[in-house]
Formats: C-alpha cells, structure tokens, sequence
C-alpha cells in the first residue's frame, strides 16, 4: 500500500475510504462534492457524518499519494484529489491549491498559464486530464485497494437527512421570529463577519451534531469551522450569558 494512505487516524482511514471511490469517479468522468462523499461514507455505514470542510485533509492524503507514485514511476500522475468540490462553486477547496499548482507547474500545456487569470479554465482542463488519464487501474492496483462500484443514480439523491435526537431537559419553545430573522441573515450574509464569500465552502443553519448539539449557523472557511450561536436583541440577560458558553 502507498504510504500516503497508511496510519491509523481518521485521515489516514478515509484517505483510504474515498481512494477507490475516486478512482470510480476519475473512471466515469465525475466530480464529487464533499457532502456526497459523506453521504457515501454514511449510507454505507462506514463511518459517521463529519462537517464537509474535514474531507480536505484525506484528500489532500490522496494528492501525496499521487506524488508518491510520480517518484516512483517518474511519471506525472494527475491529481486525483482534485475531483473533490465545492457544491456551490464546482471547484477543489483551498487546501487542493497546492497540488493544482504543482501540477500546473510540471505539465507543459499548462505551465505558461497564471493561476489568478485563469483558475476555472485551468481546473478544467486538469478536470478533463483527470478523466482522460488511462492508467487508472493501475493507480489503483499500487494503491492496494479496490475499486467501488457506484450506482450513478446516487449523485442524484437528495442531501443526507439526520434524524432528530431528543431534547431531554432543554426547552421546547420554538424560535422567535427575531432569532429566525438574525440566523437567516447571517448565514446569506458571511461577509458580515468579515468572511470572504469565495472563501466560504460550507454553510449550513441548524447544523446537527453526533453528540446532539447544535449550533446555529457553520460556516466553512478552507479548512477551518465556524460555530455561530445567534442571539437576537428580545433575549434577557440569562439568555444572553448562556449563548457565550453554546460553542
């Protein structure tokens, strides 16, 4: 197995989770968002629903695993890790920067073109020598692992719904319009908060935890998570105090 994809930490097990599947998708010439990895990983009961922006860091394990394999081979080998997107945008996350710009670096028909001028039309096109590449199988083969069979109607599903869990002793007073209002308001405006909206690659209100917290609104800057706790000005001072201690 390719050391890139050895350990035993969860990186080092999704890194090998999502290899193969990956390689299905280079195959079928797919991209696949972080929310449909996490689906993959959760309906096949493989592992537990994590917040999107986390699956960069097993990427970014596939990408050293193709470098692995360029030194090997002393050949350029695609990088792999770039078919994993953005739902919104289309396009890899931050944390796949740099191994698009090694590749663009070490491929002739690209080198000569700037990043900043031409970022979309250049993840394209090593979209496009992705899915061309012909050696696949034998990616795979080095990497040790096999290769998983996708019913192509499962990019089409709708998004992973997480059951509810029970409220034990907390309140089960609804929200105030006003809270409703400052959360909706926050999670369409992230600049609000300083955050450059190009940089937010997940947004979600409500977002439910495994331990059954809950936080208002996240928001995914590269590989960072943001937990926002909305309080709106009808709250009393109690309520205002315990919102400090939510995150």
């Amino acid at each position: 197995m390719l050391e890139a994809l050895k350990g035993k930490r969860w990186t080092d097990k999704t890194a090998r989770l999502i290899f193969p599947v990956l390689i299905w998708c280079a195959k079928n010439g797919r991209t696949i968002t972080y929310d449909q990895l996490n689906r993959w990983i959760v309906d096949n009961e493989l592992g537990h629903s994590v917040l999107q922006p986390k699956y960069g860091w097993p990427a970014g394990a596939v990408g050293s695993a193709m470098i692995e394999l360029e030194d090997e081979w002393e050949d350029t080998v695609p990088p792999l890790n770039a078919l994993v997107v953005n739902a919104k945008s289309g396009l890899p996350g931050g944390g796949a920067h740099w191994y698009l710009e090694r590749y663009r670096r070490n491929t002739s028909e690209l080198a000569d073109k700037d990043w900043e001028e031409a970022e979309e039309e250049l993840i394209e096109e090593i979209h496009e020598a992705i899915f061309s590449y012909a050696y696949w199988d034998d990616v795979l083969e080095a990497s040790g692992l096999e290769c998983e069979e996708i019913d192509p109607g499962f990019f089409e599903d709708d998004e992973l719904e997480v059951s509810l869990p029970g409220k034990g002793g907390w309140s089960s007073e609804g929200e105030s319009d006003e809270h409703k209002a400052l959360k909706k308001y926050i999670s369409e405006h992230p600049e609000s908060l300083g955050f450059d909206l190009e940089d937010v690659n997940t947004n979600q209100q409500e977002y439910l935890f495994a331990s059954a917290d809950r936080a208002d609104v996240i928001l995914g800057v590269d590989n960072q998570l943001w937990g926002i706790e909305v309080k709106s000005c009808i709250l009393n001072d109690q309520d205002l105090n315990r919102g400090i201690f939510r995150q």
